[in-house]
């Protein structure tokens, strides 16, 4: 059975808290509007940047229609900046335990694997380059491309059905995430999803939002493919 398996980025492929991302928006932000736009208490954890820019946007005082303008010039130069300022190889030793071998055998056993994460593209792209895992993951759906992380899941499905001509079922399709909102994207999506303990929330935390499985880390790769394709059982919800 062929699965389509979309991992987000920060806090499950590498770990959370990238200060050279949360720079790179400040210095976008700060160029575009032309004042500071602080990023202060905005909750970061599985949020789109698009969202994060939005939000940071609305504290100042700016109002939608000028928001939206702004928003693609922002989201492209928050690319820009990190892309131009990440060093190669720079993130190799970011990536959590047990990832590098689950790509190799997903790929191995015939499965697609993508991103979807809540990073601008240029920003994810960089960051994948940077930790050597590009190769592994050649698409995805990013956070320049909606507003709700939800709606990523579609794009990434549609890029899939025009890259390969492959139609994933929803129940073949598995989010790996480590927030609610991953959570959240795959119950609204109607697609199945993983959840791992990896970034700033609990196997407590994330069960209690009903994910379909939960798993300490990524490490045990034969329990996490288990998990995997024991969640694409159509009988599962």
């Amino acid at each position: 059975m062929l699965l389509l398996v979309l991992f987000d980025i920060d806090g499950t492929l590498l770990r959370a808290g990238d200060p050279l991302h949360a720079q790179a928006m400040r210095e976008a932000l700060h160029e575009i509007v032309g004042e500071p736009v602080p990023l202060d208490g905005i909750p970061l954890a599985g949020m789109l940047d698009r969202q994060i820019a939005r939000l940071a946007l609305l504290r100042h005082g700016l109002d939608e229609t000028t928001i939206s303008e702004l928003l693609p010039r922002i989201m492209e130069r928050t690319g820009a900046l990190y892309a131009t300022r990440l060093r190669p190889g720079e993130r190799q030793d970011w990536v959590l335990p047990g990832v590098r071998p689950l790509l190799l055998q997903l790929a191995a056993r015939g499965h697609l694997t993508g991103v979807l994460t809540g990073n601008v593209e240029l920003v994810a792209r960089a960051k994948l380059a940077a930790a050597g895992l590009a190769e592994h993951l050649p698409f995805g759906a990013y956070g320049d491309q909606a507003d709700e992380r939800h709606q990523l899941v579609q794009l990434a499905r549609a890029t899939v059905r025009e890259r390969y001509g492959l139609v994933i079922p929803p129940e073949q399709t598995i989010l790996v995430g480590d927030t609610p909102r991953d959570i959240a994207a795959a119950q609204v999506s109607g697609v199945r999803i993983l959840a791992v303990a990896t970034g700033r929330f609990g196997v407590a935390e994330l069960a209690a939002f009903q994910a379909d499985a939960v798993l300490p880390d990524l490490a045990d790769t034969a329990a996490v493919l288990r998990t995997l394709e024991a969640l694409a059982d159509t009988h599962i919800r």
